[in-house]
């Protein structure tokens, strides 16, 4: 094992377990419902509804951006202090998560939504210069295919400009903004997997 494949491992293992202690935090912060007896426990549960929503949302996408991060650093062949860094960036957008969640689901006004689409702006917006980097900079593994490359980067692209315009949006329509969300995911995913079935055959990125 090379010095240079010795530091991107480490640096996919730093990443992963930054992330699943993310996930595990947002379970920690979930509210506890209090009920004197069983028959009341619904409406102790639609209580916290909004939290317990916002965790939903928190956990989708923290899920599917860390597959598109494993998705990409599969085909990573090696690493440099600019990756590291842009990479270290990432993960400061995912320790926002919980964070920004807790502030989605506590605070009942579009102040919440503007929190926690600007801390996914940044996520998204750091995992594009992560990409950008890594394509430009000719780190990727010359067999990487493209399909594969360009889906996460129209996801990631996409991802970002949809929380981006949710900034605003959280002025005018508060919490309505929400609805959007899991539509645009849907959507993004069928684009992600359009570009990875174009090209699934024989297409390489070119580092």
């Amino acid at each position: 094992m090379t010095a240079k494949t010795h530091s991107l491992e480490r640096m996919i293992f730093f990443s992963d377990a930054v992330i699943a202690i993310m996930l595990t935090l947002l379970a920690v912060e979930l509210p506890v419902p209090e009920v004197p007896d069983p028959l009341h426990l619904w409406g102790a549960l639609a209580a916290h509804g909004s939290e317990y929503i916002a965790f939903l949302i928190s956990f989708c996408v923290i899920a599917a951006t860390w597959t598109a991060h494993h998705m990409l650093f599969v085909h990573v062949s090696r690493t440099d202090p600019q990756l590291i860094t842009l990479n270290l960036l990432a993960l400061l957008g995912y320790v926002l998560i919980p964070w920004a969640s807790k502030t989605l689901g506590k605070v009942p006004n579009g102040a919440g939504v503007i929190v926690y689409a600007t801390a996914m702006t940044f996520l998204g917006a750091t995992m594009l210069l992560v990409l950008r980097h890594v394509v430009r900079s000719g780190l990727l593994d010359p067999t990487a295919p493209r399909g594969v490359i360009s889906g996460i980067q129209a996801w990631s692209a996409m991802t970002t400009i949809m929380f981006a315009l949710s900034i605003p949006a959280g002025f005018v329509l508060g919490r309505w903004t929400m609805i959007v969300w899991p539509v645009g995911y849907a959507g993004l995913r069928l684009v992600a997997e359009y570009y990875i079935r174009r090209n699934r055959k024989g297409d390489r990125v070119l580092s």
